[in-house]
């Protein structure tokens, strides 16, 4: 029979269910008696964060991770508007973030009394939910849905928390401070939750529109948008159609792009490849969903800013089945895409696209899964036999995958020589995270090992978006038996930005390596513009007293620091065993010379420098 508990404690023991270990996020007066029940709880952590944006950032790369659902919790209006950059960018690059906001009671908010942490307005109480709305997939304001049964709180927050992880996307809840402790039914938390990558049931698909037509929870799908009473004969038809195209094809390939990994399909997509045979390529924000030293694996494609041999084949094929796409600036060489629509098969979470139709009722969740045993079935009336791939060595001798290149300077650690020497350093499990710059475009062409996690924020791109971001990978590594190590990558400049998050990573045990490229400044925006501009330049900090100041007097954890000159000493530093054992977090200041760019960088500054010069 259902009990009564406190609301509080259905919302703990509903997120333990889905495996939330760690919350992220900063203490204010409106959610701190939530946080009690957190902090009494075993099993579920209270992270506690430098700021709430950097808390923001840390739930990201949480979720990225564990490939799952991660929680912030923030106060009212100071605290969730001081998060909403994060929220964003989680919501453009596809993450399941449940924001919790802890809000005045309700009578307070009826009454509208004059509080801190508000307007003084006459719409106080809602304007910060309203701004966060057009970034959340949905969400239940408390203070606005009838307590006058036992399970409308209930019902409302596993509303969020359901259209959170279906559609991975930020969701919001707010929480008023009486409503922490009313009783509740704790009926729900006999029901299960999706789990994180489960799609729902077909006919319902369409709820799963594009954002900017989606209405939120207290509403219904859009009636301009209905539901097919025969989504599984479309299923069926939109499976039949690409698997003919597939035998018809000569040279088929696969495209891989950051949604296959947001809705758990790269596992999908390499039996895909595997069994039939088929050629695969990635996109940056596709980078390491598959193996990229698997025999079948192409490169990575991004359009004009892609090695030549890359964009060669991708271009030149009759059939593109491509996965999750996200066709940004930065994803695509500035829009410079150039594969004919015609032979493009594109998989979605929210539709089909073959050629110019669309299938506004199908999901890359049921789709991708029924084409490997439909591709199988139909091999043998294929025209020809299954490309071929090549061994890694001779991708080498292509150029596809970078080299080492033979004139190193030995005076100066340059991009050319970096990003390849970073590459053989990598262990198979690595977590590899790297700033919107000069790093995430030197690990492009860069194999990475067939099970390590490659965490960029291209899209987005937010300043300092990486450090928090590490916090969170490190304690989602921290959760996993391997013990994986998780290696940030971030500029000189981007740092200052949220360094702060550095202490909390100390106050909390993880044992990151984090490289700081120092190369006096914003070297992506020179790149673009700006070459000897005063604004691309920073106050530059003294790295090595970091660590020191973040740790304090009484931290537990052991860190080291370094800084770097030349490649040997570098080489000398990646080879030492003791360094490479990660029991202690250490920074290490590597010294670059201004100006110096990786290739992809020079490139996609000169495409995005042309494109913003247009008018």
């Amino acid at each position: 029979m259902p009990s009564q508990i406190e609301f509080a404690t259905y919302v703990v023991q509903r997120l333990k269910q889905c495996g939330i270990k760690q919350v992220f996020g900063v203490p204010g007066d409106y959610n701190l008696e939530l946080l009690d029940y957190f902090e009494k709880e075993e099993g579920i952590d209270w992270v506690g964060n430098a700021n709430e944006l950097n808390a923001a950032y840390a739930s990201d790369g949480y979720a990225r991770v564990k490939g799952t659902l991660a929680v912030l919790i923030t106060t009212f209006g100071v605290g969730e508007l001081s998060a909403l950059c994060g929220i964003a960018g989680s919501l453009a690059e596809r993450l399941p973030i449940l924001h919790i906001v802890g809000a005045p009671s309700t009578s307070m908010q009826h009454n509208r009394t004059l509080l801190h942490h508000t307007l003084n307005t006459e719409s106080t109480f809602t304007t910060f939910s309203t701004m966060s709305e057009p970034l959340s997939c949905s969400q239940a304001l408390l203070n606005q849905i009838d307590p006058s049964t036992d399970t409308a709180w209930t019902e409302a927050f596993d509303k969020v928390l359901k259209d959170v992880l279906e559609q991975c996307r930020p969701g919001y809840v707010e929480i008023p401070t009486d409503a922490v402790h009313k009783k509740v039914s704790d009926e729900g938390l006999q029901e299960k939750l999706p789990h994180p990558h489960s799609a729902p049931p077909p006919e319902s698909t369409a709820t799963g529109l594009p954002l900017e037509t989606k209405i939120n929870t207290v509403s219904q799908a859009p009636s301009d948008h209905p539901v097919s009473d025969s989504a599984d004969k479309v299923t069926e038809h939109v499976v039949q159609e690409i698997t003919a195209r597939f035998v018809k094809a000569e040279r088929p390939v696969v495209l891989v792009d950051a949604c296959a990994g947001r809705f758990g399909m790269a596992g999908e997509v390499r039996k895909l490849v595997e069994s039939c045979g088929i050629r695969f390529f990635e996109t940056p924000m596709g980078k390491s969903l598959l193996d990229e030293h698997h025999p079948l694996f192409g490169g990575c494609y991004a359009g004009a800013n892609s090695l030549e041999a890359v964009r060669k084949e991708v271009e030149s094929a009759d059939f593109v089945l491509y996965v999750g796409a996200l066709k940004s600036d930065f994803n695509s060489g500035s829009f410079s895409v150039n594969i004919d629509t015609a032979i493009t098969i594109e998989l979605h979470s929210f539709t089909t696209n073959i050629g110019y139709a669309s299938y506004p009722t199908t999901d890359i969740r049921h789709i991708l899964p029924l084409l490997r045993p439909s591709f199988e079935a139909a091999a043998t009336r294929r025209t020809t036999k299954p490309i071929e791939g090549e061994s890694l060595d001779e991708k080498r001798k292509d150029g596809r995958i970078q080299t080492l290149p033979k004139d190193v300077d030995e005076n100066a650690i340059k991009h050319a020589w970096l990003w390849p020497t970073m590459g053989e350093w990598f262990k198979d499990t690595d977590i590899i995270i790297t700033e919107t710059g000069t790093s995430s475009f030197g690990l492009t062409n860069v194999a990475l090992p067939s099970h390590s996690t490659y965490v960029a924020q291209i899209l987005w791109g937010a300043i300092g978006w990486s450090v928090g971001a590490c916090l969170g990978c490190a304690l989602a590594a921290k959760e996993s038996e391997d013990n994986r190590r998780t290696v940030l990558f971030v500029g000189d400049g981007s740092l200052q930005l949220t360094l702060q998050e550095i202490g909390t990573m100390l106050k909390t045990g993880v044992c990151p390596y984090l490289f700081v490229l120092n190369n006096d400044g914003y070297e992506i925006e020179r790149q673009i513009h700006g070459w000897d501009a005063k604004y691309n330049d920073i106050q530059l900090y003294d790295h090595q007293l970091l660590l020191p100041f973040l740790a304090g007097k009484k931290c537990k954890t052991p860190y080291e620091s370094f800084e770097v000159h030349t490649p040997a000493e570098l080489s000398k530093l990646l080879a030492d065993e003791a360094f490479n054992v990660p029991d202690k977090l250490r920074l290490i200041e590597v010294y670059m010379p201004r100006g110096d760019s990786p290739e992809g960088l020079i490139k996609q500054a000169k495409l995005t420098a042309e494109a913003n010069a247009k008018v």
